[in-house]
């Protein structure tokens, strides 16, 4: 008598585990994601996988959060450089992704990575969304914010507001970027541009409350500039992160950086 083992296998690198059953009962424990593997997927400063099983079980919410960003910065880039006959008050247009595009995925993006225990990719994609949001909520016709300034869009309390805002969101980059250096060269690189785009356009409405609108409309080109930058270096980021979640046979290298620094603990 011929005895048939057949063998069943189920490969997900996406939640962190290959299971191998055979139907004599036998039983292959799940093979983890190594540190290169959960760094690449995650984002997690170090590749330090969380306590618990919740990566195994859920899916990946980080492509999520890359894709709503770039699908919200990548025109806003377009319009600060002029392309076509744009300019910068088409941002207008983007209100409606600014909301639900931008702020809604990038929050929920956020809390997913929350729950996963990823406090780093947590953190700058909700306080992302909240960008996002806040910019739609600036740019809302129904809103008027503009209105409450005695010269409108050309107060220079309104504009010097506005400085003030991206000076410290160019702070935030900053504490964003030293903490990527502990993740991989490409999410650093990423950070280290928008660094400068928020220089920039806080430089550019420090000009408008001054008066200079042509220095102004430099300032918002180079904002948009780097802003091209970060969306290149970002949407590589996205397409290695799809291609390891379906176990595309191709790697693309995001530069680990987690053993240029030596662990605290």
């Amino acid at each position: 008598m011929t005895t048939t083992i057949s063998n069943t296998h189920h490969n997900d690198i996406e939640k962190g585990f290959v299971h191998h059953h055979e139907n004599s009962g036998n039983f292959r424990p799940p093979i983890q994601l190594t540190p290169e593997q959960y760094e690449q997927l995650f984002l997690q400063p170090g590749g330090r996988a969380p306590v618990g099983d919740l990566s195994q079980r859920f899916g990946n919410p980080t492509a999520l959060g890359i894709v709503s960003h770039l699908l919200s910065l990548t025109p806003t880039a377009a319009y600060l450089m002029q392309w076509g006959k744009a300019d910068a008050t088409s941002l207008v247009a983007m209100v409606g992704p600014y909301y639900f595009i931008g702020g809604l995925g990038l929050v929920l993006s956020g809390v997913m990575e929350w729950v996963l225990g990823n406090s780093f990719p947590s953190v700058v994609f909700i306080s992302f969304g909240g960008f996002w949001l806040s910019l739609g909520a600036l740019n809302d016709p129904e809103h008027a914010i503009t209105g409450a300034f005695p010269q409108g869009a050309s107060s220079v309390a309104y504009n010097d507001g506005l400085m003030f805002y991206f000076a410290f969101w160019a702070v935030a980059c900053l504490v964003y970027f030293l903490g990527s250096l502990r993740t991989n060269l490409v999410f650093a690189m990423i950070f280290f541009s928008l660094i400068f785009t928020f220089v920039l356009l806080s430089a550019a409405y420090s000009q408008l409350g001054d008066g200079d609108t042509d220095t102004a409309l430099k300032l918002l080109k180079a904002a948009g500039a780097f802003a091209w930058v970060c969306i290149c270096v970002a949407w590589y980021l996205l397409l290695s992160l799809i291609f390891a979640v379906v176990d595309m046979p191709i790697a693309l290298p995001l530069g680990d950086l987690s053993r240029l620094w030596r662990k605290r603990t």
